[in-house]
């Protein structure tokens, strides 16, 4: 099921398994890339009014990776509805580094082509290639869509990865209206390491064993996983305490098991693609004054997980 929660506007007011191979050129890259502004670029789902974001150059000196490398907080949802693609960016940035950089070639060019794996019937593994530059759709300065800031010693660097991805994604689908209602977080994850994905439901009978098991072996492997909920409207999510969106893909970090006497504790570690756990009204309402420094991650129950969460992909299942 395709979720897509975008991350909210803010208020208009004053803001202070094997190495995949290296890219390789290929015949089906553009000569020129094209800007993917199109007149449905920001269509609101249930509005259905369209906003067009201008596209800004890359002339600030912005780089495709921060001093740190590739990490998971590196990845922020911008204002479209592709939430299963930044929480999988994100699941394979802190699993699978390797794979997000050997993904990208920097053409010297201001240009970066962008490799993405499919897999055939018979599980046969075939490259594409979408070259993009890094002028980027900006919203109040900074990019709209995916973006990131790495901070080091009080400074910060913009890092181009996220974007360069989605924007090559896009290029590939059609455009940003083309993902920005909803996708498949398999699709992301097998696009960036060749590896094949499989779901399956929270829900099970006791405490979902077999599920425990699955995750906590590809958590011991570092394979990306992701998680996503129910309709927006479930009264799951209704309560600012649950902390967590309706129709939206987060990633899971990892899980662990804990003894407590005769009693284990099994938690998971979550992110929020928005890099922030709730919106700034829903965690002023419930005191949460972790909101911004935590980043998205948040650790749930194994029970509060499964009541909360419908679905999880794990890379080789």
């Amino acid at each position: 099921m395709p979720h897509h929660a975008p991350k909210p506007k803010p208020q208009p007011t004053p803001t202070p398994a094997p190495t995949p191979a290296p890219v390789k050129p290929s015949p089906q890259v553009p000569v020129k890339p094209r800007d993917l502004a199109d007149p449905e670029l920001t269509r609101d789902d249930k509005t259905k009014q369209l906003e067009n974001y201008p596209y800004q150059k890359n002339d600030r000196g912005a780089k495709l990776y921060g001093p740190n490398g590739v990490q998971t907080s590196d990845v922020r949802q911008g204002y479209i509805g592709d939430c299963y693609l930044a929480a999988s960016m994100a699941s394979v940035a802190g699993t699978r580094p390797d794979a997000i950089k050997s993904a990208i070639k920097d053409n010297g060019d201001g240009t970066f082509t962008v490799r993405f794996y499919e897999l055939g019937w018979d599980g046969k593994k075939s490259a594409h290639m979408e070259t993009v530059d890094a002028d980027l759709p900006s919203y109040a300065g900074h990019a709209a869509y995916a973006n990131s800031t790495e901070q080091v010693d009080g400074k910060d660097y913009m890092e181009l990865w996220p974007s360069i991805i989605e924007k090559a994604f896009a290029s590939w689908k059609g455009s940003y209206d083309k993902i920005g209602h909803g996708g498949q977080a398999a699709d992301v994850i097998t696009g960036l390491t060749g590896e094949p994905c499989k779901s399956a439901p929270t829900a099970g009978a006791g405490d979902n064993d077999p599920l425990w098991t699955r995750m906590q072996k590809a958590s011991q492997e570092k394979r990306p996983m992701t998680a996503s909920t129910g309709g927006e409207e479930d009264a799951r999510y209704k309560d600012p305490k649950a902390g967590v969106y309706g129709w939206h893909a987060y990633s899971v970090l990892g899980v662990e098991e804990k003894k407590n006497g005769d009693k284990s504790e099994r938690t998971v570690t979550m992110r929020n693609p928005w890099a922030v756990r709730r919106n700034s009204g829903d965690a002023a309402a419930v005191g949460d004054t972790t909101n911004r420094t935590a980043g998205g991650v948040f650790v749930l129950p194994w029970a509060e997980f499964r009541r909360l969460y419908d679905n999880v992909v794990i890379q080789g299942g």
